[in-house]
């Protein structure tokens, strides 16, 4: 994973419980906590980190990483304000995500590990996402979901009927805007 995604992780902690948890989280994993924006890390440092979060703060793992996923497309947005076009439904933006961000985050860092998504798009306001990663971050992307939501002002329902931690062969993520 890409250091960026970790000084997301560092803001979010930071913003919402304090500088003293993030340093506690450090502490206690002996992670001296600097990473480098376009250097790549384990997977495994940020899910230690989550753990050790949970522990902190007592907020279950998978609302942490929701959380986590919502705080990350707040800060997408600001950074790269061109990739959230104001125009598009909150549709119209998710549909981007595979075919047009991934593309682009590919280009700068070649060595970046991305999740797939498919999609059925079954009517104007209903869109399935199908998400595959072996990292298994569903949750993360229920959160970017909820966060993309915010910024396009639209309410929405989303079930998550099938799920690689249950042993599905990918994650089924069924949208419908209000």
């Amino acid at each position: 994973m890409k250091g960026a995604i970790f000084n997301f992780f560092a803001e979010m902690v930071e913003e919402t419980f304090g500088l003293e948890t993030w340093d506690a989280l450090l502490t206690k994993l002996d992670l001296d906590g600097i990473y480098v924006s376009t250097e790549t890390y384990r997977a495994e440092e940020l899910f230690s980190l989550v753990g050790a979060a949970h522990e902190a703060t007592g907020i279950e793992t998978t609302e942490l990483i929701r959380t986590f996923g919502k705080y990350s497309f707040s800060r997408f947005q600001q950074l790269h304000p061109d990739f959230c076009n104001p125009e598009f439904s909150l549709i119209e933006f998710l549909l981007t995500v595979d075919n047009a961000i991934h593309v682009e985050v590919q280009k700068l860092h070649p060595d970046a590990r991305l999740p797939s998504f498919e999609y059925d798009q079954e009517t104007d306001n209903e869109l399935t996402m199908y998400y595959s990663s072996p990292r298994k971050l569903c949750m993360l992307a229920e959160g970017l979901i909820a966060g993309a939501a915010e910024f396009y002002q639209t309410d929405f329902e989303l079930t998550h009927d099938e799920c690689m931690h249950n042993g599905d062969e990918r994650c089924k993520l069924h949208l419908t805007t209000k």
